[in-house]
């Protein structure tokens, strides 16, 4: 054995009994071929990805093993690939920090409890940094998503999703029949006062049956959904619902329609809106049709469609691609880069798990920060060729945010 493995620090927690808490939860999952354990806290409703490996010390701690106990046993278990004292305080700190341990004894280490006061002068901070985008739960929707969830459960089976693509197509076809009727003039159409404030009362509406499909698709497969609320986005209200119990699920595939869930029902409000503005008169049913469709089809084409923004389409992709995480691994793993190659760091580490990951990472961070860049460009350039102090301001913390800030840190 080598020195390494001791810490002199070990004594602060070997006679600790560690056991999580009884509202965690266990999953297994694979990603890319190798095995995973996703720990839900039922209570916060997060979740926490370990290894297998990891999770072996972890099962370990049952209540009646002491710390001590349990890395005599990784001794006998992982021989040259035991983890060392450090390494499992460092581990008994994140699962303290994450709060899903219970042990019998108060916990003595100070780090523990500075990194929990730290989470939460994080947690006020960020309410301060982003006072333009705030969350306000409103209600628990579980009862009505449970009342509903017997009438659109089949559309989540395979002969509705079928019904479903047929209508999208259909529909593409109708639309590209009146193309030319349908983007006539569209940009003042569409920014003149009158429709800004139209689009201002419709959108929410339109947010808020979108995400009712995300929380039926977590009800079609037996999750909760215990939080529906507003977010303030720029002082526009925004619709949320939260979602996250699909993270649990261990076929891929289910995850991956429930975050498609919102984006099919916005394009199937949009294609009934196509009809409805085929044949009405000119007048407000007809401008309100033309106005779902505009919302729906930026969405499915800028914003929600597109992976390369945090949307809908980037956890679909992140699950396709069963790499999760993506956009903030992504990130890490160009600071990886820079840190091991050009400023000549050796020992940082990579946050590439798997086999195949390094090139996905290494495009996505490129690829999303282009288009986020050409986005915010052309939204600028849009807005602020008819509001100039609209587009100025927009011109100003998208710098701040999307340059300077990141520079910074």
């Amino acid at each position: 054995m080598s020195d390494s493995l001791y810490s002199p620090g070990w004594y602060k927690i070997a006679a600790l009994k560690p056991q999580l808490r009884k509202h965690c939860r266990i999953h297994r999952h694979s990603y890319r071929g190798r095995i995973w354990f996703v720990l839900e806290d039922k209570l916060t409703g997060r979740f926490h990805r370990f290894p297998e490996h990891v999770y072996w010390l972890i099962a370990m701690m049952n209540g009646r093993r002491s710390m001590q106990d349990i890395w005599e046993a990784a001794l006998k278990k992982f021989s040259d690939d035991t983890p060392s004292q450090q390494e499992m305080m460092q581990l008994l700190t994140r699962l303290h920090h994450i709060d899903v341990l219970q042990t019998d004894i108060i916990p003595v280490i100070q780090e523990m409890q500075q990194r929990e006061f730290k989470t939460r002068r994080q947690k006020r901070a960020q309410v301060l940094k982003s006072p333009l985008s705030i969350r306000i739960p409103l209600f628990d929707p579980d009862r009505l998503l449970t009342a509903l969830s017997p009438w659109i459960s089949p559309c989540f089976s395979r002969m509705g999703m079928i019904l479903w693509l047929v209508m999208i197509i259909l529909g593409l076809l109708l639309a590209g029949q009146h193309w030319s009727a349908l983007s006539e003039n569209v940009i003042d159409r569409t920014l003149s006062l009158e429709n800004l404030t139209l689009l201002w009362f419709v959108f929410p509406v339109l947010k808020a049956l979108h995400e009712l499909g995300h929380g039926l698709a977590v009800k079609r497969w037996g999750g909760e959904v215990h939080e529906f609320g507003v977010m303030l986005l720029v002082f526009m209200p925004v619709p949320y619902v939260d979602a996250s119990a699909s993270t649990a699920f261990e076929n891929k595939w289910r995850r991956i329609i429930v975050a498609a869930a919102g984006l099919m029902v916005e394009l199937s409000l949009a294609f009934f809106a196509l009809l409805v503005w085929l044949t009405a008169e000119p007048g407000l049913v007809r401008v309100l049709a033309f106005n779902i469709m505009l919302i729906a089809g930026v969405s499915a084409v800028l914003f929600n469609g597109n992976p390369l923004l945090r949307y809908d389409s980037y956890y679909i992709l992140s699950d396709w691609l069963e790499i999760p995480n993506l956009g903030q691994r992504a990130n890490q793993y160009i600071g990886y880069l820079i840190q091991r190659y050009l400023l000549g760091i050796d020992d940082v580490q990579s946050p590439v798990k798997a086999k195949g990951e390094a090139k996905w990472l290494f495009f996505y961070a490129i690829a999303s920060f282009c288009y986020r860049l050409v986005m915010m460009a052309a939204i600028i350039l849009l807005v602020g060729k008819r509001y100039f102090i609209v587009g100025a301001l927009l011109a100003g913390w998208a710098l701040v945010s999307m340059l300077i800030l990141p520079f910074y840190k």
